[in-house]
């Protein structure tokens, strides 16, 4: 939760403007737990800086540990920040100041001729620059002993001592286990740096619970018992490696790709194009699966590092180019509620328009009845937006200042059924969240208008838009998706703006849709987390009517669904229960046993465990799949195979999926635990 009020940096006396530097410091280095936004701690700095440029706090890093907390790990070579530049003033700035440093004018940097900066920077074989986006993560280090085996995993901590995070972090992906090949590093320990990062799109169905990406990964990286998500939901970025002598920064991210990892993204220019390249990023930006708060400029030649020298805080050859603010205050108009193809009513905020990430924002996500108490919104709040990665409105706090609280309707905005609040209780982030519904979703006309656009969607009903729907609502001829297939042309060419063309197009859509593949069917119902994963597996193991009498526990039980996703399909099956009637009086469903294909895996679920040496997790999950199996991604009562990583075989500290499959073990022949070498070694004899 950002502060009521945060601190203006102009009005605080230089002690306290240091004091909470440090204070804001510790919050997002050492707890995960920041009060600021970026741009607003940046403020803080600039103002102390250009009050006292040597003040000792500019001079600090992170935020000092506590070494009683845990493990902790000293780092051989500090993990520094970065000097910051929002402007190409200031990123010309810095490039000065290199240019004059290795021409020998250090003390007259400022002086320096622009001609003198724009001859080197076109002309001189130093003047390359490698640029890599500026990743919302936890930076980490990465120890790899002789043999290539992963050691030692720890946080960037204050950049001197970090925290002990090798358990986890075995699991992340994008963190090999065992190095790719010995002989790219025989001649000793080798350290990789990196950030980790929770993917947009991991984080995008917990965003109401989680004040935002970093955070989580943070937390979930750290957690010893039960953590909101699994690490193998995080992701490493490689971006430097210690110990090879390796000429240049892009050659690192090479060598780094041959060992193994993802580097970061990265470009090598001349700095005549590094603002064109940093704009590149900017619209870029919200296509990414990360967040990203800028972007890093660092010299190429790896040479030029030591001579350029660094400071307490941060190295001389490398700059981070932050990106504009994304966050803003604005004012709460209203709130209003969107109703669902479920009978879901979900909280939206409408807020006096606020730039952000160059285009206006007006409307944010409120998620649930669960968010909106725990903001306490009130209608004229000052709020504060966020613009997620670019791309996400997210009304992040309130400052307050409002009169009207807002309360979730006692009736269906759409239809005026009455509505009542539903608990959901998450076992892996422990809490429970009040979602408010229409009580008679089958009566409201926007949830019927949505389920069956989504249905016909699904379908793939050409012709089945948003007007032919409203008017095919509005006329009475349709109230569900059973009514499409009594439909006759003579019936639609009398309606609005339909005709005897487009009718008898319709008709023939329809009539195409009378056999239906089963998965495809499932989806098309529209039950929340019925999608094409689940309902893929669902169409292997079951019939519909098998899939009608099965109770939450036998689908919780299936590879990779879990009791969540059960409860909503059995609640789902139950709600639609008439709808489902009607349809297959005119719809024939067709099961096709094999939907993954046929091959020597055919009926078998694998699970993949530790890190694998082969392969990426997600080629070997295709490969199964390919080979007739299912690729799980989590251990149950289904599963036939665990394959096992080199680095998790002998380890002393087994992943969960391997406690879980030798716990089955015990009761049961399955699953199997092989190795990743065996496991392959062994289709290829097949």
């Amino acid at each position: 939760m950002m502060p009521t009020n945060p601190p203006q940096p102009q009005e605080l006396p230089t002690a306290e403007l240091a004091a909470e530097i440090l204070r804001h410091n510790r919050l997002y280095f050492a707890e995960a737990a920041p009060e600021l936004a970026d741009a607003d701690f940046d403020a803080l700095v600039a103002e102390l800086r250009r009050r006292e440029p040597s003040h000792t706090v500019l001079q600090q890093v992170g935020a000092p540990l506590a070494l009683a907390d845990g493990d902790k790990v000293a780092h051989k070579r500090p993990m520094l920040s970065l000097e910051k530049c929002n402007t190409p003033e200031e990123f010309g700035g810095w490039l000065r100041g290199i240019v004059a440093t290795l021409t020998g004018k250090p003390n007259n940097a400022k002086a320096l001729p622009p001609d003198d900066v724009d001859a080197w920077a076109q002309t001189s074989p130093h003047a390359w620059l490698v640029l890599t986006p500026k990743i919302d993560g936890l930076a980490c280090a990465i120890h790899y002993d002789a043999d290539g085996k992963l050691r030692l995993a720890a946080t960037r901590g204050d950049g001197e001592v970090g925290e002990n995070v090798t358990h986890s972090l075995r699991h992340v992906g994008g963190v090999p286990g065992a190095l790719k090949d010995g002989l790219f590093w025989p001649h000793g320990e080798l350290e990789v740096r990196g950030e980790v990062y929770l993917p947009l799109s991991a984080f995008q169905p917990v965003a109401d619970q989680f004040a935002n990406p970093r955070n989580l990964a943070a937390g979930v990286l750290k957690a010893k018992d039960n953590p909101a998500l699994p690490p193998s939901a995080l992701r490493f970025f490689a971006y430097d490696v210690l110990g090879p002598a390796l000429a240049t920064e892009a050659a690192k991210l090479q060598f780094l790709a041959r060992l193994g990892f993802t580097p970061a993204p990265h470009a090598r220019i001349r700095p005549a194009d590094a603002y064109a390249t940093f704009q590149q990023w900017v619209e870029r930006r919200p296509n990414e699966d990360f967040e990203a708060d800028g972007v890093v400029i660092k010299l190429d030649e790896a040479a030029l590092a030591p001579r350029l020298g660094l400071t307490a805080h941060h190295p001389r050859n490398a700059i981070a180019w932050k990106f504009s603010a994304e966050s803003g205050l604005t004012t709460l108009l209203d709130v209003e509620w969107s109703v669902a193809r479920t009978g879901t009513i979900t909280p939206v905020a409408i807020v006096m328009p606020v730039q952000l990430s160059g285009a206006a924002v007006s409307r944010a996500t409120l998620h649930n009845v669960s968010n909106l108490r725990r903001l306490g919104l009130k209608i004229g709040d000052t709020v504060e937006l966020v613009r997620r990665g670019g791309v996400i409105p997210h009304l992040e706090n309130t400052q307050g200042g409002g009169e009207v609280p807002v309360v979730p309707p006692e009736v269906c905005p759409s239809c005026g059924s009455p509505t009542r609040l539903e608990e959901t209780f998450n076992k892996a982030t422990g809490k429970t969240t009040e979602i408010l519904t229409c009580t008679a979703p089958e009566q409201c006309i926007v949830a019927r208008r949505r389920q069956l656009l989504h249905y016909c969607a699904t379908l793939e009903l050409d012709g089945f838009g948003e007007k032919v729907i409203d008017t095919l609502l509005a006329s009475g001829l349709v109230t569900d998706a059973a009514d499409l297939y009594t439909l006759q042309a003579g019936d639609l060419a009398e309606l609005p703006r339909v005709g005897k063309v487009l009718a008898q197009k319709l008709v023939g859509e329809v009539a195409r849709a009378r056999n239906v593949e089963l998965a495809l069917f499932l989806r098309a119902l529209g039950i929340e987390t019925l999608g094409k994963h689940a309902a893929t597996i669902l169409a292997n193991r079951w019939t519909f009517d098998e899939l009608r009498d099965k109770q939450v526990a036998e689908i919780a039980e299936l590879h990779s669904l879990g009791e969540v996703t059960a409860q909503q399909i059995v609640s789902g099956l139950q709600r639609l229960a008439t709808l489902i009637e009607r349809l297959l009086a005119h719809v024939t469903l067709e099961r096709r046993e094999a939907q993954v294909g046929d091959g020597p895996l055919a009926g078998q679920v694998i699970v993949f465990t530790g890190t694998l040496t082969r392969m990426k997790r997600s080629d070997a999950q295709a490969r199964v799949v390919k080979l007739g199996g299912l690729a799980g991604d989590s251990v149950t009562a289904e599963t036939t195979t665990l394959v096992v990583g080199a680095d998790e075989l002998d380890s002393a500290t087994p992943s969960s999926k391997l406690k879980k499959a030798r716990k089955l073990r015990e009761t049961g022949d399955k699953p199997a635990i092989v190795g990743e070498a065996a496991f392959w070694q062994q289709l290829e004899a097949e």
